[in-house]
């Protein structure tokens, strides 16, 4: 024999308003007390994407940046008299650097340029494809270019001055001049030893 539950009483309309209005103090009183103790933040979802490098930090603002030399920058650079000899300039009392210099001077504030094959003008006077000569050969070594040493400045020396200058944010003019030789890499030569350094350095 099935077991059967009473009926229970339907309630009257007084009595569901009753339960209603109490439904409705109760729901006041939780979003209340929430509000005074809020639940803390659901935390983020976990990407499962793959996660992209950061973007490159820009150059500081005071860090020069390489560009290409306007008229006025190559007529200045152009000015100066052209690489006519080579020296070996001291670094300190074991080590020196063969490069570029004036004609009978230990200055080495002179240029090399596109067209100079070997010399620049009028004059032949002075050595400027050994002058030139130097330039390649540490170029070569220090810079890994593979170029000709011919004592030729053509347009292949030209570019990789030009890569030079730009890796030490000079102005890229392909000229090589005093700044292009402060901030590049020299290979070292001993004359006590006879012999080479086996890395470059810029101890100018």
């Amino acid at each position: 024999m099935a077991f059967k539950l009473p009926a229970l009483p339907k309630p009257s309309g007084r009595t569901i308003a009753l339960l209603a209005a109490v439904g409705a103090v109760v729901v006041g009183a939780v979003a209340a007390n929430a509000s005074k103790n809020p639940s803390p933040p659901a935390a983020a979802p976990v990407s499962t994407a793959p996660v992209s490098e950061a973007p490159a930090a820009k150059a500081p603002a005071d860090q020069p940046v390489a560009h290409d030399a306007t008229a006025a920058e190559l007529k200045a650079a152009a000015a100066l008299p052209q690489c006519r000899s080579a020296r070996l300039v001291p670094v300190n009392r074991s080590w020196g650097i063969p490069m570029p210099s004036i004609l009978g001077s230990t200055s080495t504030t002179c240029n090399l340029m596109y067209g100079d094959d070997p010399y620049r003008g009028s004059s032949r006077t002075g050595d400027p494809e050994t002058a030139i000569q130097v330039l390649q050969r540490n170029l070569n070594f220090c810079y890994g270019s593979k170029l000709a040493v011919d004592g030729i400045y053509g347009s292949n020396t030209r570019a990789v001055v030009k890569t030079v200058q730009r890796k030490h944010h000079l102005v890229v003019d392909g000229i090589y001049g005093p700044k292009t030789r402060s901030a590049m890499n020299w290979r070292l030569y001993s004359m006590a030893t006879r012999s080479w350094s086996r890395s470059c350095s810029s101890p100018l």
